[in-house]
């Protein structure tokens, strides 16, 4: 029997991340409903457990149940819980939070999790024994800077870069446009090749108190001595720590571990200590496996990494087909583990590069679709299992489809599968400019342009170019092609002619190049 330690779902994310920092229900077909719902995230977490001190316990808590873990991925929304496309019951669950025992209404959507249990025959349904919440990171905030376009930043926490996202990324007790320097966040996510991490959760705890406040931080052991080691560019004192949860109760040279404790300077004084594990201890041949994230150190289909996780997806099937898969995708992948590889089945992908920003004209539960209805035409994307739920309007505390209203204001991410658009976020916001990104269908020189089949004059706009300047709208037309990405942005108060249209990026997650 093998058991699942707290501190796994840490060590996936964070083994990788070392490496860009420079240091160390029943079964059945019917399908499950669309997720119900997350926590109110822009205002405050609703519920349970203090994390303002860090982790308070000193005891390996003992996680019952057998068995590999079986997804690892982000809370996409609550009905029991969804990750990966599962809904998983969590009736009977054993959750921990940040090494604590906690509850479901402790956990929020845009956590990445660790579920142990089993999946029914469905593929969509599941039973979960053990569902894992552990920070990658919390430190104060060093450094800010904003992209250009506002849709993500990069801030510095502990040294370590971390992008943050306006509409993919959930925050709790801030938003994306208060975040600031001196903030002490806690921050969930995935290893990223173009910063060091890809947040998909930011808390707020506090102000920065030199000193005091509590950090934590993983990577690798050296220069240890008997009362001191080197990490990434600290130097940890553990003479006071607890090291009831180090291999052995002795920090050795090379040791991948997580420090809790409270910095002055580039001085960590350590409160607790922990042992990192490693992946392959975790799993036998032939089990079956879910993990999402960004794909790092691609080479080929049938060797790259995931979450710090080994994929071979050569044999695999891509939704949507004509997915091509690059270094910095966000993607879920299911599979078998062989020889310390996951040998992928299906991979698809978790962001989408159409946005549409604009008020809900429609909505059918039937079909579970939202139809944005924009001044010019209207945009009709379908939910499924793995759509990510966020209420920046704090209107709901579990938001989710069933909370949706006509007029509601709704930032949405999908992807094209060749039929349909599948909706990959759904955030809910406050009344803003409408934008529509998508492929060029057709455009008239100097005059007008069409995309997903909604015209608009550019006649006055403002225009960006493949490299992010500003051109002549007679600069932009001259380079456009049918099929580019661009973006088209209709000032509030919106009135169906484009103020500013650029090009952008086909990378299949929405990010500006």
């Amino acid at each position: 029997m093998r058991y699942l330690d707290h501190k796994f779902v840490g060590a996936l994310a964070l083994t990788t991340l070392l490496a860009a920092c420079g240091g160390g229900g029943g079964g059945g077909s019917t399908p499950a409903p669309a997720p119900t719902g997350g926590t109110d995230n822009a205002g405050g977490a609703t519920s349970g457990t203090d994390n303002t001190g860090g982790t308070t316990g000193g005891t390996d808590l003992g996680i019952s149940g057998s068995g590999a873990p079986i997804a690892l991925g982000t809370i996409d929304g609550f009905g029991s819980i969804f990750v990966n496309g599962v809904e998983f019951e969590t009736t009977a669950a054993e959750i921990i939070l940040d090494g604590e025992v906690a509850t479901e209404d402790d956990l929020s959507v845009g956590m990445v999790v660790t579920v142990q249990g089993s999946i029914n025959d469905d593929r969509i349904t599941g039973s979960a024994d053990v569902v894992i919440f552990d920070n990658e990171l919390k430190g104060p905030i060093e450094n800010i800077v904003v992209d250009p376009s506002g849709e993500f930043a990069t801030i510095t926490v502990l040294g370590i870069d971390v992008i943050v996202e306006r509409v993919a990324t959930v925050f709790e007790n801030t938003t994306f446009g208060t975040l600031a320097v001196g903030d002490v966040v806690e921050i969930s996510g995935f290893p990223e090749g173009v910063a060091d991490l890809r947040a998909t959760y930011v808390e707020k705890e506090e102000d920065f108190v030199e000193g005091q406040s509590e950090i934590e931080i993983t990577g690798t052991a050296s220069n240890v001595t008997d009362s001191s080691f080197s990490l990434n560019s600290f130097t940890v004192i553990y003479t006071g720590a607890d090291l009831t949860e180090v291999t052995n109760a002795q920090l050795t040279e090379g040791m991948l571990v997580e420090v809790e404790g409270t910095l002055s300077g580039t001085e960590i004084t350590a409160t607790k200590i922990e042992t990192e594990d490693r992946l392959e201890d975790k799993f036998e041949d032939d089990d079956e496996f879910k993990v999402q994230g960004t794909i790092r150190n691609y080479v080929s289909d049938s060797n790259f990494e995931v979450n710090g996780v080994k994929v071979d997806a050569s044999n695999a099937i891509f939704e949507p087909s004509s997915l091509v898969l690059a270094e910095g995708l966000v993607v879920e992948i299911e599979g078998v583990w062989s020889n310390s590889v996951l040998i992928a089945k299906e991979v698809e992908s978790r962001r989408g590069e159409i946005e549409v920003e604009g008020p809900v004209g429609a909505l059918s539960a039937d079909d579970r679709t939202i139809t944005i209805s924009l001044v010019n035409g209207d945009v009709t994307v379908m939910v499924d299992n793995r759509t990510m739920y966020d209420d920046d309007t704090r209107a709901a505390s579990r938001f989710g489809f069933a909370d949706l209203a006509i007029g509601d204001f709704l930032e949405v991410e999908a992807y094209d599968d060749g039929n349909r658009l599948i909706a990959t976020n759904v955030d809910r916001d406050h009344q803003d400019d409408q934008v529509l990104q998508g492929p060029v269908d057709s455009f008239n020189a100097s005059l007008d342009i069409t995309v997903l089949g909604i015209t608009y004059s550019t006649q006055g706009a403002q225009f960006e170019g493949r490299n992010g300047n500003d051109v002549s709208a007679a600069a932009f037309y001259a380079d456009l092609l049918i099929g580019d990405y661009v973006k088209i942005e209709d000032k509030e108060p919106s009135d169906g002619i484009a103020d500013e249209v650029e090009i952008e990026g086909s990378d299949d997650d929405g990010d500006d190049d």
